[in-house]
């Protein structure tokens, strides 16, 4: 199965646009709103060496693979080109 995972802000135009994109393409998906958590934010942050959110990831669960995509407009145009 495929999925995505959605690291966000609550009030971030940019990770409530990346929600509603997945919505709309009937994608499965995960969202975690990093609001209170900033350590976990600085790990991630380090991890995928992206400084904003939405940081968007797709993974695999069959293989135990995941893609890093980047934020909303990397999103979008990656599921475009599908």
């Amino acid at each position: 199965m495929r999925y995505f995972e959605v690291y966000a802000w609550t009030e971030c135009p940019f990770c409530s646009h990346a929600k509603e994109l997945l919505i709309e393409k009937g994608e499965q998906f995960m969202f975690c709103c990093l609001d209170q958590s900033d350590a976990l934010l600085r790990f991630l942050k380090g991890k995928y060496n992206w400084n904003t959110v939405p940081m968007i990831i797709e993974k695999h669960t069959e293989e135990n693979y995941e893609k890093f995509i980047g934020g909303f407009t990397d999103l979008a145009k990656y599921l475009e080109a599908e």
